[in-house]
């Protein structure tokens, strides 16, 4: 059975699940989340967005029908960076609503050029109070482009994977639903770098695995996931989808988060511009 076959249909929760919160102040989020590197479900933090009301599949193709948006194919195990499409977006969510993941493998991911071609959207949506952004004391160029979004079909997959640099991260669910299983940091090991499909998981490739721990969720519209550095994660939609997502640094992130930025925005340009092939 392929990888997006056997996301069509919500699994039944096989583990513990991941705290959902209302009303948490930034004080309480730091305490019991942040500084103890726990994810969590923040169910009421972009009630007040416009984007929470405005932002679904039909408005974005109504108003946004001819913009052309690059989507992802997944052919395998992992996306690459070269297997992908540019359509119109009104044509895309044609297709991601009449198809499932199995028989239309496409996403968008990550993807921030839209906001930079529509300004006006960036008014819609505010990072909210608990996340501050230490990148925003680096260079511009040291800075990674947000926010991002995704749109899928019933089934996309983002596989299992570490986030950038070891940055925290949050996602805004906007449309639909989706499940993430998510391992904290000292169960690295077990992952086998990030090789294991957690549902259905290969226990003679990846016999270690059989020792994780994970965590579960699955968050709907309006529900806001925050996920610590270092926490491994997967995410499968359970319908078609709409999220935004930032990465960030700040506490107990912040010599990773630091280190993988220096490292490839400043030393990986630089022996780029020199003409110095990486090892």
């Amino acid at each position: 059975m392929s990888a997006s076959m056997r996301h069509e249909t919500e699994a039944p929760s096989q583990y513990p699940q991941v705290d959902r919160r209302s009303g948490l102040s930034v004080r309480e989020f730091r305490k019991e989340y942040l500084y103890s590197r726990r994810p969590v479900v923040i169910t009421d933090a972009i009630d007040s967005w416009p984007a929470r009301d405005l932002w679904t599949l039909e408005y974005f193709k109504s108003r946004y029908a001819h913009t052309q948006i690059t989507v992802f194919r997944l052919g395998g195990e992992r996306y690459q960076p070269d297997d992908y499409e540019t359509v119109k977006l009104s044509t895309f969510i044609d297709r991601l609503q009449a198809d499932a993941f199995d028989t239309y493998p496409y996403y968008v991911r990550d993807d921030w050029r839209i906001f930079q071609t529509h300004k006006e959207l960036l008014s819609d949506y505010k990072v909210p109070k608990y996340f501050f952004d230490w990148f925003v004391f680096l260079p511009e160029f040291m800075r990674l482009t947000y926010p991002r979004i995704f749109i899928g079909p019933r089934g996309a997959l983002t596989p299992l994977h570490l986030d950038i640099w070891g940055t925290h991260a949050w996602l805004a669910q906007l449309v639909g639903r989706k499940r993430w299983i998510l391992f904290p940091p000292e169960q690295q090991g077990l992952l086998y770098d990030c090789s294991v499909q957690p549902q259905n998981p290969d226990f003679v490739r990846f016999p270690l695995f059989r020792q994780a721990k994970p965590v579960e969720c699955t968050i709907g519209p309006g529900d806001l996931i925050f996920v610590p550095g270092g926490w491994a994660h997967e995410v499968v939609s359970l319908d078609a989808t709409l999220s935004i997502t930032h990465n960030y640094m700040g506490p107990g992130c912040f010599t990773q988060s630091l280190s993988g930025c220096v490292q490839e925005q400043v030393f990986g340009r630089l022996k780029h511009r020199l003409g110095i092939n990486h090892a």
